[in-house]
Protein backbone atom coordinates (compact mmCIF):
# COMPACT_ATOMS: atom_id res chain seq x y z
CA UNK A 1 0.00 0.00 0.00
CA UNK A 2 3.11 2.28 0.66
CA UNK A 3 5.75 2.92 -1.60
CA UNK A 4 8.81 0.88 -0.01
CA UNK A 5 11.76 1.24 -2.97
CA UNK A 6 13.26 4.57 -2.54
CA UNK A 7 12.12 4.90 1.37
CA UNK A 8 10.48 3.22 4.60
CA UNK A 9 7.76 5.17 6.12
CA UNK A 10 5.86 3.96 9.44
CA UNK A 11 2.92 5.79 10.36
CA UNK A 12 0.68 6.10 13.72
CA UNK A 13 -2.28 7.13 14.55
CA UNK A 14 -4.57 7.64 17.81
CA UNK A 15 -8.23 7.20 18.51
CA UNK A 16 -9.55 10.88 18.89
CA UNK A 17 -11.38 11.96 22.33
CA UNK A 18 -14.50 13.39 22.47
CA UNK A 19 -16.15 14.91 25.26
CA UNK A 20 -18.34 12.18 26.27
CA UNK A 21 -16.40 8.71 23.93
CA UNK A 22 -13.63 7.47 22.24
CA UNK A 23 -13.77 7.18 18.65
CA UNK A 24 -12.08 3.83 17.79
CA UNK A 25 -9.72 4.93 15.19
CA UNK A 26 -6.69 2.34 15.49
CA UNK A 27 -7.95 -0.80 17.44
CA UNK A 28 -4.84 -2.30 18.90
CA UNK A 29 -4.21 1.50 20.19
CA UNK A 30 -7.79 2.66 21.68
CA UNK A 31 -8.03 -0.59 23.53
CA UNK A 32 -4.38 -0.15 25.56
CA UNK A 33 -5.06 4.10 25.27
CA UNK A 34 -8.53 4.31 25.79
CA UNK A 35 -9.08 4.11 29.60
CA UNK A 36 -6.26 6.98 30.30
CA UNK A 37 -7.75 9.32 27.24
CA UNK A 38 -11.45 9.47 29.25
CA UNK A 39 -9.53 10.44 32.21
CA UNK A 40 -7.35 12.56 31.29
CA UNK A 41 -10.28 15.26 30.66
CA UNK A 42 -10.68 15.48 34.69
CA UNK A 43 -7.80 14.39 35.85
CA UNK A 44 -5.21 15.76 34.23
CA UNK A 45 -6.59 19.56 33.57
CA UNK A 46 -10.00 19.93 35.38
CA UNK A 47 -8.27 22.48 37.74
CA UNK A 48 -4.64 23.01 36.04
CA UNK A 49 -3.10 26.41 36.11
CA UNK A 50 -2.68 27.69 32.40
CA UNK A 51 1.35 26.25 31.82
CA UNK A 52 3.55 29.31 29.80
CA UNK A 53 3.79 28.10 26.11
CA UNK A 54 7.19 27.23 25.36
CA UNK A 55 9.54 28.15 21.99
CA UNK A 56 10.82 25.33 20.23
CA UNK A 57 11.96 27.26 16.47
CA UNK A 58 12.19 24.98 13.36
CA UNK A 59 15.39 22.82 13.39
CA UNK A 60 15.55 24.63 9.96
CA UNK A 61 14.42 26.97 6.96
CA UNK A 62 13.71 23.48 5.06
CA UNK A 63 11.81 21.56 7.60
CA UNK A 64 9.98 25.09 8.36
CA UNK A 65 8.75 24.89 4.55
CA UNK A 66 8.02 21.04 4.68
CA UNK A 67 5.44 21.73 7.59
CA UNK A 68 4.00 24.42 5.84
CA UNK A 69 3.78 21.80 3.20
CA UNK A 70 1.64 19.30 4.81
CA UNK A 71 -0.37 21.98 6.34
CA UNK A 72 -1.36 23.30 3.15
CA UNK A 73 -1.87 19.69 1.64
CA UNK A 74 -4.03 18.31 4.33
CA UNK A 75 -6.21 21.68 3.76
CA UNK A 76 -6.15 20.71 0.12
CA UNK A 77 -7.22 17.37 1.12
CA UNK A 78 -9.93 18.78 3.33
CA UNK A 79 -11.06 21.07 1.02
CA UNK A 80 -11.51 18.50 -1.77
CA UNK A 81 -14.03 16.99 0.63
CA UNK A 82 -15.90 19.73 1.08
CA UNK A 83 -14.43 20.92 3.95
CA UNK A 84 -13.33 23.79 5.93
CA UNK A 85 -9.51 24.78 5.98
CA UNK A 86 -7.96 24.08 9.51
CA UNK A 87 -6.67 27.09 10.94
CA UNK A 88 -2.93 27.17 12.18
CA UNK A 89 -2.31 26.92 15.85
CA UNK A 90 0.88 28.17 16.73
CA UNK A 91 1.08 26.52 19.96
CA UNK A 92 -0.06 23.09 18.44
CA UNK A 93 2.64 23.38 16.29
CA UNK A 94 5.03 23.51 19.24
CA UNK A 95 3.84 20.84 20.93
CA UNK A 96 3.51 18.48 17.55
CA UNK A 97 7.76 19.64 16.65
CA UNK A 98 8.38 19.00 20.75
CA UNK A 99 6.91 15.23 19.98
CA UNK A 100 8.71 15.05 17.09
CA UNK A 101 12.08 16.25 18.33
CA UNK A 102 12.03 13.91 21.75
CA UNK A 103 10.77 10.74 19.42
CA UNK A 104 14.03 11.91 16.97
CA UNK A 105 16.42 12.22 20.39
CA UNK A 106 14.85 9.62 22.29
CA UNK A 107 14.78 6.79 19.42
CA UNK A 108 11.01 6.25 19.83
CA UNK A 109 8.00 5.89 17.76
CA UNK A 110 4.66 6.02 19.08
CA UNK A 111 1.80 8.76 20.57
CA UNK A 112 2.74 8.00 23.91
CA UNK A 113 6.16 9.84 24.90
CA UNK A 114 8.74 8.30 27.88
CA UNK A 115 6.98 10.55 30.19
CA UNK A 116 3.94 8.51 29.40
CA UNK A 117 1.77 11.19 27.70
CA UNK A 118 -0.75 10.57 24.61
CA UNK A 119 -1.41 13.53 22.61
CA UNK A 120 -4.18 14.90 25.01
CA UNK A 121 -1.91 14.97 28.22
CA UNK A 122 0.91 17.22 26.11
CA UNK A 123 -1.77 19.12 24.54
CA UNK A 124 -3.65 20.05 27.91
CA UNK A 125 -0.54 20.58 29.59
CA UNK A 126 0.19 23.35 27.14
CA UNK A 127 -3.12 25.17 28.73
CA UNK A 128 -5.02 24.25 25.75
CA UNK A 129 -8.72 22.69 26.04
CA UNK A 130 -10.78 20.90 23.28
CA UNK A 131 -13.69 18.65 22.75
CA UNK A 132 -11.75 16.35 20.12
CA UNK A 133 -8.10 16.20 19.78
CA UNK A 134 -6.24 13.73 17.15
CA UNK A 135 -2.86 12.88 15.85
CA UNK A 136 -1.29 11.61 12.59
CA UNK A 137 2.26 10.37 12.72
CA UNK A 138 4.72 9.42 10.38
CA UNK A 139 8.13 8.38 9.92
CA UNK A 140 10.03 8.47 6.74
CA UNK A 141 13.37 7.41 6.12
CA UNK A 142 15.14 8.61 2.98
CA UNK A 143 12.42 10.10 1.41
CA UNK A 144 13.13 12.93 -1.15
CA UNK A 145 9.46 14.50 -0.32
CA UNK A 146 8.47 13.77 3.47
CA UNK A 147 5.29 16.10 3.38
CA UNK A 148 3.75 14.59 0.14
CA UNK A 149 4.70 11.01 1.64
CA UNK A 150 2.95 11.96 4.92
CA UNK A 151 -0.07 13.65 3.52
CA UNK A 152 -0.35 10.46 0.94
CA UNK A 153 0.42 7.98 3.37
CA UNK A 154 -2.38 8.95 6.09
CA UNK A 155 -5.11 9.32 3.25
CA UNK A 156 -4.72 5.68 2.50
CA UNK A 157 -5.08 4.76 6.18
CA UNK A 158 -8.77 4.91 7.21
CA UNK A 159 -7.76 5.99 10.56
CA UNK A 160 -5.28 8.62 9.51
CA UNK A 161 -7.41 9.83 6.87
CA UNK A 162 -10.75 10.48 9.54
CA UNK A 163 -8.26 12.36 11.64
CA UNK A 164 -7.88 14.44 8.45
CA UNK A 165 -11.44 14.78 7.70
CA UNK A 166 -13.22 14.92 10.76
CA UNK A 167 -15.07 17.96 10.29
CA UNK A 168 -15.30 18.69 13.90
CA UNK A 169 -11.14 19.42 13.56
CA UNK A 170 -11.04 23.04 13.10
CA UNK A 171 -7.45 23.83 14.04
CA UNK A 172 -3.67 21.78 14.17
CA UNK A 173 -0.03 22.18 14.68
CA UNK A 174 2.52 20.50 12.51
CA UNK A 175 5.98 19.85 13.62
CA UNK A 176 9.13 17.96 11.75
CA UNK A 177 12.53 16.95 13.39
CA UNK A 178 15.15 15.06 11.58
CA UNK A 179 17.87 13.28 12.86
CA UNK A 180 20.16 11.97 9.92
CA UNK A 181 18.22 10.46 7.41
CA UNK A 182 14.52 10.03 9.75
CA UNK A 183 11.75 12.53 9.29
CA UNK A 184 9.54 12.56 11.99
CA UNK A 185 6.19 14.09 11.78
CA UNK A 186 3.70 14.73 14.04
CA UNK A 187 0.16 16.82 13.08
CA UNK A 188 -1.98 17.20 16.11
CA UNK A 189 -5.62 18.26 15.32
CA UNK A 190 -8.25 19.97 17.65
CA UNK A 191 -11.59 20.98 17.99
CA UNK A 192 -10.66 23.79 20.84
CA UNK A 193 -13.40 24.40 23.51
Amino acid sequence: MYPSHQHKATIGSMPITVNRWIWPLSLALSLVAAPSLAQSRSSVSANRPHTPTFQLAAQSDNLSHIEDQVLQQINQQRQDHGLSALQLNPQLSQIARSHSQQMANQNFYGHIDPQGRNHRRRVEAAGLRAYVIGENLMKCIHADDPASLSVSSWMQSPAHRQNVLLSEMKETGVGIWKQGETFYVTQIYMEPK
